[in-house]
Order: C-alpha cells, then sequence, then structure tokens
C-alpha cells in the first residue's frame, strides 16, 4: 500500500493583463498586475519544492494555463509568460515531478492544430498535454482520451475544453462518448478525472461526474468549490475579476490510499497579494459632479488608499455608482470618469494600480448613446463578463418567469451577449 499525492491547480490565467491600470510598464517588461498573476505561480513551484510535506507525486492542472488567446483576445500569450513558464517546468523537471495538462478556453488557439503549451512536451519530459484537438480527435474516433502512469499506478482520464457553440454538431456523438471515456476505468488501477468545463453552460456532460473515478479535478469555476463527493474545482490563482473578490485563491492536495482508494483533500491558500476595494457610492438626485467625487474620495481615505503610489502594495479599486440620477447639465458622466480616473491612475496621489468606474443605468442615456463611440475609455467596463453577469441576473430575480416560460438562462445570456457586440 502507498498514498499518492496529487496536487490540483487550475485557471493559472498567467499573461493576464487587466486594462484599467495604470499606464505604466514596470521594469521595461511587464503590465501592471500582470506579474500578480506571475507571481502566484512562482510561489507555488517554489513551495512545493521546497516543503516535503507539499512535494507531489505528480500535478494536473486543468485548463486556462494561460489568459490569451481567448475569445475576445487573439494574441499569443506575452512573451515573458512562456518565458515563466519554461523556467518553472524545468524547475519541475529537475525535481522530478510530472505535471499534466489540458486545455482551457483560455489561452488555446481555436482555429490552428496547436496549442500554445504544445512546445513543452517537447522540451520536458515531465510535461504532459491534452489540447482542444485531442479530444475533437476522440469523439469523432470514438477513443477514450487518457494516459497512464504506470509508477504511480495512475491512470488520468482527460477532458479537454470543449466550446459549447460546438456541442449542436457533437452532442450526440460526445455523449456517446462520455460513456466510452467512464467505461475505461480500470480497476486495478487509480482513476482521476480531468476535466475543463462547467454543467451549467454545456461545456460538461454531468455524466462525466457520475462516473467511478477515484477522483475529478475540474476547472473552469474560479470559486474553489466540491461538487460531488470525489470531484472539485480549485479555482483560480489569482483575482482575474473583481466579482471573485470574496474567494480564497489557492490549489488542492489529494491524498488517495492506493489499496482502498479512500480520499483526502486538504486546500492550501495563497495570501493576497494586493488589497481589494469593491465598494458602492449612493447618487442622490440632486447630486452634483463634486459631490460625487467627494464620496469617491471618501473611500480612497477609509482604506488608506491617500499615501503615495508604491506598485508593490497598491489596491485594486472597483467603484460603482447605484441610485437613479437622471443625466443632465449637473451629471455628465464623462467628467467624473476622468478626473477619478486621472487622480486614481495618472498621478502619485493615490496608492492604486487598478480603477473601475461602474454606473447604473440613466433613464435618458440614449439619447446620448449615438455620441459614445466603441472606444470611449469607460464603455467597455461598464460590465467586465456580460454573459455571465446577465445569467446571475435572471437566475436571481426572474426564476419564476424561466420556470413559468421553460427559458434556459444559459441560452437567454448568450442571445445577450451576441446582442451586445453587434
Amino acid at each position: 500500500m502507498f498514498i499518492l499525492k496529487i496536487i490540483h491547480i487550475s485557471d493559472t490565467h498567467l499573461g493576464k493583463r487587466p486594462k484599467r491600470t495604470r499606464p505604466s510598464i514596470i521594469n521595461q517588461e511587464i503590465k501592471p498586475i500582470e506579474d500578480d498573476f506571475y507571481n502566484v505561480w512562482k510561489t507555488f513551484v517554489d513551495e512545493i519544492i521546497t516543503d516535503s510535506n507539499l512535494k507531489p507525486d505528480i500535478i494536473l492542472h486543468s485548463g486556462d494555463f494561460f489568459d490569451t488567446p481567448s475569445a475576445n483576445d487573439p494574441n499569443p500569450p506575452p512573451e515573458l509568460a512562456r518565458k515563466v513558464v519554461a523556467e518553472t517546468f524545468r524547475t519541475l523537471h529537475h525535481n522530478k515531478i510530472p505535471i499534466v495538462l489540458i486545455d482551457g478556453n483560455h489561452g488555446r488557439y481555436t482555429q490552428y492544430r496547436i496549442s500554445t503549451l504544445s512546445e513543452y512536451p517537447i522540451l520536458f519530459d515531465n510535461v504532459h498535454l491534452f489540447t482542444y484537438f485531442d479530444i475533437r480527435d476522440s469523439i469523432r474516433d470514438k477513443k477514450p482520451l487518457f494516459k497512464d502512469f504506470q509508477e504511480l499506478n495512475l491512470r488520468i482520464h482527460a477532458h479537454p475544453s470543449i466550446e459549447s457553440n460546438d456541442m449542436s454538431q457533437l452532442f450526440t456523438k460526445y455523449k456517446e462518448w462520455i460513456l466510452i471515456q467512464n467505461n475505461n476505468i480500470d480497476p486495478n488501477m487509480i482513476n482521476v478525472g480531468l476535466a475543463h468545463g462547467m454543467i451549467e453552460n454545456n461545456t460538461l456532460h454531468s455524466d462525466f461526474l457520475m462516473a467511478n473515478y477515484d477522483y475529478v479535478a475540474l476547472g473552469d469555476n474560479h470559486k474553489m468549490q466540491q461538487v460531488t463527493d470525489t470531484a472539485w474545482y480549485s479555482g483560480s490563482t489569482e483575482l482575474w475579476s473583481f466579482g471573485e473578490q470574496s474567494y480564497d485563491k489557492g490549489y488542492l492536495i489529494i491524498n488517495i490510499n492506493s489499496n482502498e482508494h479512500k480520499l483526502k483533500i486538504n486546500p492550501k491558500f495563497f495570501k493576497r497579494q494586493r488589497k481589494i476595494v469593491v465598494e458602492e457610492v449612493k447618487i442622490l438626485e440632486n447630486d452634483n459632479n463634486i459631490q460625487i467625487i467627494e464620496r469617491v474620495k471618501d473611500i480612497f481615505k477609509r482604506h488608506d488608499l491617500n499615501v503615495g503610489y508604491n506598485y508593490s502594495t497598491a489596491a485594486r479599486v472597483k467603484i460603482s455608482l447605484k441610485g437613479n440620477k437622471n443625466y443632465g447639465s449637473f451629471f455628465h458622466l464623462n467628467e467624473i470618469v476622468s478626473y477619478l480616473n486621472k487622480i486614481a491612475l495618472d498621478s502619485n496621489e493615490y496608492n492604486i494600480v487598478e480603477f473601475i468606474l461602474d454606473f447604473p443605468h440613466y433613464s435618458d442615456f440614449n439619447e446620448s448613446s449615438n455620441k459614445i463611440g466603441q472606444d470611449d475609455p469607460f464603455i467597455e467596463y461598464l460590465i467586465e463578463d456580460p454573459e455571465q453577469e446577465f445569467k446571475e441576473y435572471v437566475d436571481s430575480t426572474r426564476k419564476a418567469d424561466l420556470k413559468k416560460h421553460n427559458l434556459d438562462s444559459n441560452l437567454l445570456a448568450k442571445f445577450f451577449f451576441e446582442a451586445l457586440k453587434e
């Protein structure tokens, strides 16, 4: 008998570059906050090789290793992201720790038959990769997608990301493939599923979670959470959007008894690198610009941000304006946004590195909408994740209507997002 130790980590999003940050490039290498994602990954690699209690037999990464390319950003990963990965994979190789990766919906090309990670298995024999095209080929050929690690008595059953809009073509074959995949379990080995997707958005079939895997390592959901007795999302390693402000970030340590196949799971959390401020400002009917700006500045002061700018300690800040104030001569959104951006991101007055000002819909806003171009600096940030936030809105406020009319909130959210793009 032996205890197999697996570390499950996911959604590292290396190369993530939040847009509403200070304009400077740090050390002529990185855009602000980009290195937060690198640092947490490097910290992870350092601690698992230096702490004998943490050193695993194998690492499983369940997708979204890089942040780009993605649906809204066709750019390849930044060169520094590739360098960080090469350095850390070399460290894992020297310490004889294998790592298995799958493509997520971020960090992969959708038109080229190659992954952004394809070079690393060539460079390091401890790196093993399952790509988006591997799962498409396996579904088409009706073959399971897996890899055996004989020295660990371990079989990894892989489920890289599938786009939900592919399901109309693949749905029947995909359901058949899930059965093929689940029937490939070897009772004489430890069997672990490795998947990127969510049942809620139709990128993961629920039957995959019902099979007799000893453990299922899931990615895509940025919140660490248990789904079944044996299936977990490890969550993302860094704050990808402000909607994750309340989530603990880390990874999972899984111990599996080779004889009895008993499972023990321990979360390990990272210390948050920056102060995160998410606040609301109430707008009253008679407010003018100065009054609204002063309320925002009061928030900066309350969080001790009214000190000189220091990149290493600077905060990430999102302020939402709430109320029913009409857009009129005493309330010019452009002026408020411009001024707050200037003091938060262009001066050294406040210790802020990222600043988003979110605001509500105004009754006569459409009158001036034809004057607002797509490239206006504030319009892009009305909604950080339109599809997800619309789904959360209808799920929370329109449950009765959804049930009454037999409507799918996932589908409504997709229509909403497509309409926004148009």
